[in-house]
């Protein structure tokens, strides 16, 4: 969901590419050195919060997934995409909501995924749950000194991708522990094992795509995304899709995926949100026109009428009858390059 934190924080780009984020926490790692106990300088330790993949995939995944740090130590959260760091929370909170804004039933992005609450950047963290929050001051990174008991282990997961977590633990002083750089080390290996795991996939899925672009039976199929392991694939299986007119199409996304999509023509872009001003309180974050759903499943569309999924999850489908002959490009509004087209003979 690339557009949604841009627009949000009001700044592009967030998205850190594998190796730009490596040479980022490299760089942290290094420049944090290893100063002892005595010396009375906390070490500082950093987990890469996702990561941008090989043929156009996100990599969900905190790297290194296990830290262990001790009391007095800096954990820095490098967030490589659009995600949260949630610290200490038992489970995952949603990230869309219903809540009753001025009368009416409105979706709105939960403000406890988009607001940070607890420990803020830049101070401990003492058990307390807390969050980063979607809207964020400055660089993507969030950052905290650890200030509870050794011997305590505490979960990180992002609210938006289901099942992207890890866990730091607080041991003795005396427990000898991996170096910032081996943690960066770690982490490196961590991610580049994810991306291989796609890549074979990611050919196999276009292979298999010449076989299933035509109809049958009057109807066609389409593969919203793909994920192997913490790498989520975000494309269209087949990319073109062909059918008569009067045929139709249904897009999936498997219940084994992580990341929601839509299928909308014309993309709508950076209209994630519709913030709604309230006095003396945060604004309301409506879903805007790139999530809301335009078209009902099953809906007939004929030559030249847009249509829109709005926002479906895994384990969900959309199905279109296209009536008139013709071309029909669609993307997805939350993932950029993530196209594909049903020809209308």
């Amino acid at each position: 969901m690339r557009h949604l934190r841009s627009l949000i924080t009001g700044r592009l780009g967030t998205k850190i590419a594998i190796a730009g984020a490596l040479a980022f926490v490299l760089g942290l790692g290094v420049a944090a050195g290893t100063p002892t106990k005595a010396q009375e300088a906390p070490t500082v330790y950093v987990m890469q919060v996702g990561a941008q993949g090989p043929g156009n995939s996100d990599l969900l995944q905190y790297a290194p997934g296990v830290l262990q740090v001790h009391r007095g130590d800096v954990v820095t959260w490098a967030i490589g995409g659009f995600h949260n760091v949630h610290v200490g929370g038992a489970e995952p909170k949603p990230l869309v909501v219903v809540a009753d804004v001025n009368g009416a039933q409105t979706p709105i992005i939960n403000p406890e995924v988009a607001f940070p609450y607890g420990a803020k950047s830049g101070e401990s963290y003492t058990g307390v749950e807390s969050n980063s929050g979607i809207i964020m001051e400055g660089a993507p990174i969030y950052s905290l000194t650890i200030d509870v008991e050794p011997g305590t282990t505490f979960s990180v997961q992002c609210d938006i991708h289901p099942g992207m977590a890890g866990s730091v633990t607080v041991v003795e002083d005396s427990v000898a522990i991996p170096s910032p750089t081996e943690v960066t080390l770690m982490a490196g290996a961590e991610i580049g094992a994810s991306a291989n795991a796609i890549l074979p996939v990611y050919y196999e899925n276009f292979a298999n795509s010449a076989a299933n672009m035509a109809s049958v039976d009057g109807k066609a199929n389409v593969m919203v995304g793909y994920d192997v392991g913490r790498a989520a694939g975000l494309l269209y299986f087949p990319y073109v899709t062909t059918i008569k007119a009067g045929e139709s199409v249904t897009w999936t996304i498997l219940d084994t995926n992580i990341e929601p999509h839509t299928v909308s023509n014309p993309p709508i872009y950076g209209q994630d949100i519709a913030p709604i001003e309230q006095p003396n309180a945060p604004p309301i974050l409506a879903v805007g026109a790139s999530l809301a759903p335009m078209t009902e499943s099953g809906a007939t569309v004929k030559a030249g009428e847009a249509f829109s999924s709005g926002l479906f999850l895994p384990g969900q489908s959309f199905t279109l009858t296209f009536a008139d002959a013709g071309v029909y490009p669609y993307s997805c509004n939350i993932h950029p390059g993530m196209n594909g087209v049903v020809i209308v003979q």
